[in-house]
């Protein structure tokens, strides 16, 4: 859409432009209409040898040509790129304005392949080629007028930004935070018409619909202050009335799943990840750049800016992040069966309260992970802890030994941490499919919970730890009980449902689940939780409380 308009503009088609402010600055002396030259590189994916590339280049420049009334050699397609710019500005007498949409097609086509089909040799010759084609954007700057550049991505390797150093980098210029996305004002002034008809459609009011439109689709920020709304997902939204995930099903996402399960990357690790002020304007390398980084490119994450000056990156929105967590849950349960039954299952429980029937579900989600993704998530922690030992062992050393120490101490901690993450995540992934509001690491005056679940009124507070055997799952349950109430988690919260599980590596399932419901509380052990899981519903006020101590309830 934005080419779109550039090329228009440029052209000077008033009457597209009229009652805007473009119309006015088109009829002022200073505008004078401009050719274009409009590259969609998006028609040369999949390209599997350097001459079919170039051959599809050419053919195209040549169309462009004859529009321009002249002719081109066949060299190669980088000199017939150069004599093309130079002949039609030539031939009009005045600069031309070239605009390039998709301008990394040609190479991450090849890099989104699976393993067996990708080859590195190939992506190193089209990248050259693709690197040599836009290096004669500024040999011939002379007869360019305005050059607009726009792509996913932004690798160092591509050579486009390095070699075009005339360019400005307008990724997170301030100046254009909004210049891609609706702002909430561009959104309640320009559809108000279909915002009145929605509402009467959805049968709720108007400030209650731009509420929900906002948590859907809004969020995404290129300068981590100002917010936009996703025009796509908006447009699609006023014209079927519904809210879907309409981003996540404009295209394939099989590069991100891909990604996901390659790295083994969670929903929840990236959640308010702490950046540095640079992070958006360090290209990476295709294939080898940083997780963190390589979602904010695909748009999976976005860019916060705190009151302290500090960045971070989180999900934009439901729809963002529902969508990665179908992709997650899509690795996890291939067959997506078991992970939607868990998901419209969970639909039922959480707003009234039912606890034990919410553990079930969660019981059968964690039975149906495979052995390996169990597996991993035992070794990360135990990776951890000995990764702790051997700090232990430094710290204990003199001081000019261990310089690294405070850089290895949050390593240790990220390792420990992710031995939770493959539960907590699959548990998380569910619960934003049953449309709840989930927040994790939660921060509170006093510290911060695991994830705090807000569904319609009711909110729940949990805790999630990680042990090796019944009794010690037991007790872990109660660490996270006694965690939760000494750091006051719920104390923001009006009647706040406290839940702390215990996941036993041994059996690879729930070991244990305390949780406390108007001032009661109730212990579910192994055996009480694996009934639960193979019988039908169970109210909440059907399993009596427990003891609330450790020793008394491992005694019971």
């Amino acid at each position: 859409m934005t080419v779109t308009a550039l090329e228009a503009f440029h052209s000077g088609r008033k009457e597209l432009f009229q009652g805007l402010a473009a119309e006015k600055f088109m009829n002022s002396p200073d505008f004078s209409p401009k050719p274009v030259i409009r590259l969609d590189m998006s028609r040369f994916r999949d390209c599997d040898s350097k001459e079919i590339l170039e051959k599809k280049i050419i053919a195209c420049l040549k169309d462009i040509a004859e529009q321009f009334k002249v002719t081109i050699s066949e060299i190669d397609s980088a000199d017939a790129f150069s004599r093309l710019l130079a002949a039609a500005g030539k031939a009009a007498s005045q600069k031309i304005v070239l605009l390039t949409d998709e301008y990394d097609t040609p190479v991450l086509s090849l890099i989104q392949r699976s393993e067996l089909t990708y080859d590195e040799r190939l992506v190193e010759k089209i990248r050259e080629t693709v690197r040599s084609f836009y290096s004669m954007i500024k040999a011939n700057d002379e007869y360019l007028d305005f050059v607009f550049i726009t792509g996913g991505t932004k690798f160092s390797r591509m050579g486009v930004f390095s070699a075009l150093n005339n360019l400005e980098d307008i990724s997170t210029d301030p100046e254009f935070a909004a210049f891609l996305g609706l702002t909430q004002e561009e959104l309640e002034v320009n559809f108000s018409p279909h915002i009145k008809k929605t509402a009467e459609k959805l049968r709720m009011s108007e400030k209650k619909l731009l509420t929900c439109i906002r948590d859907y689709y809004d969020g995404f920020s290129f300068d981590g202050e100002t917010k936009v709304c996703n025009p796509f997902s908006a447009l699609l939204f006023f014209s079927e009335g519904e809210f879907k995930k309409y981003w996540s099903l404009s295209g394939s996402n099989a590069l991100i799943r891909k990604f996901l399960k390659d790295k083994k990357l969670t929903v929840e690790e990236f959640s308010g990840l702490r950046i540095s002020s640079d992070f958006a304007d360090s290209p990476g390398e295709a294939g080898s750049t940083p997780p963190a980084w390589f979602l904010y490119q695909a748009g999976h994450l976005t860019l916060r800016k705190d009151d302290q000056g500090s960045y971070s990156l989180d999900y934009p929105n439901f729809e963002v992040r529902a969508s990665l967590s179908a992709l997650f849950l899509d690795n996890l349960y291939p067959s997506r069966s078991q992970a939607m039954e868990a998901i419209l299952e969970l639909g039922k429980y959480p707003a009234a309260g039912g606890v034990p029937n919410m553990t079930a579900v969660f019981w059968r989600l964690y039975a149906g992970l495979s052995y390996p993704d169990h597996a991993d998530a035992f070794s990360v922690r135990l990776a951890g802890r000995i990764l702790g030992g051997l700090l232990k062992m430094l710290k204990k050393k003199p001081r000019d030994l261990p310089d690294q120490l405070p850089d290895w101490s949050f390593l240790i901690a990220m390792r420990k941490k992710q031995g939770e993450y493959l539960y907590r995540s699959a548990l998380q992934s569910c619960l934003w499919g049953a449309e709840a509001h989930v927040q994790p690491e939660a921060r509170k005056n006093r510290g911060r919970s695991d994830l705090e679940v807000r569904y319609k009124d009711q909110v729940y507070i949990m805790e999630m730890k990680l042990a090796a055997g019944s009794r010690a799952a037991l007790k872990a349950a109660h660490d996270g009980m006694a965690r939760i109430r000494e750091l006051d988690c719920g104390g923001a919260c009006k009647n706040p449902i406290l839940i702390s599980m215990a996941v036993d590596t041994a059996v690879r399932n729930l070991g244990a689940c305390i949780f406390e419901k108007n001032g009661k509380t109730a212990v579910l052990d192994h055996q009480e939780l694996y009934r639960l899981a193979h019988r039908p519903d169970t109210e909440s006020d059907q399993i009596s409380a427990s003891p609330d101590k450790p020793a008394e309830a491992e005694k019971a």
